[in-house]
C-alpha cells in the first residue's frame, strides 16, 4: 500500500464573517471537510473548526492562489479517503482469510 497522502502546509485563521458582507459557497469537498468560497471580491477556503457552528479559513485572496491550493487540498483529501477504504477492504479480506472460529472444548 502507498504512504498516505501529505496534506499541504497550510495556516488556518478563524473566519469572521463582517456584518451585511455576503458569503458564496459554489464548491464543498465529498464529506464536506472544504468548502470553496466567495466574499467580497474575494477567494477563499472554509472548514469546520472544532468548535461547534465556527468556521477557519485559508488562502483569502486571488482566484489563482486560492484554487491551487483547493485543488491540492482536495488531491490529498480524495488520497487519504482512498487509503482508508483500501485498508478496510484489506482487513476485511485477511479476516476472511482466516476462515471461522471454532471454540475448541477440553
Amino acid at each position: 500500500m502507498s504512504q498516505p497522502p501529505e496534506t499541504p502546509e497550510v495556516r488556518w485563521e478563524p473566519y469572521q464573517r463582517p456584518p451585511k458582507d455576503h458569503i458564496r459557497i459554489t464548491e464543498t469537498s465529498c464529506c464536506a471537510a472544504y468548502e470553496w468560497a466567495a466574499q467580497g471580491g474575494h477567494f477563499l477556503i472554509l472548514r469546520p473548526a472544532q468548535e461547534e457552528g465556527l468556521y477557519e479559513e485559508t488562502a483569502r485572496g486571488r482566484y489563482r492562489q486560492a484554487r491551487q491550493l483547493w485543488e491540492e487540498l482536495l488531491t490529498a483529501h480524495d488520497l487519504k479517503h482512498q487509503n482508508e477504504e483500501a485498508a478496510r477492504a484489506a482487513a476485511e479480506r485477511k479476516r476472511r482469510t482466516r476462515g471461522p472460529r471454532v471454540k475448541r472444548v477440553a
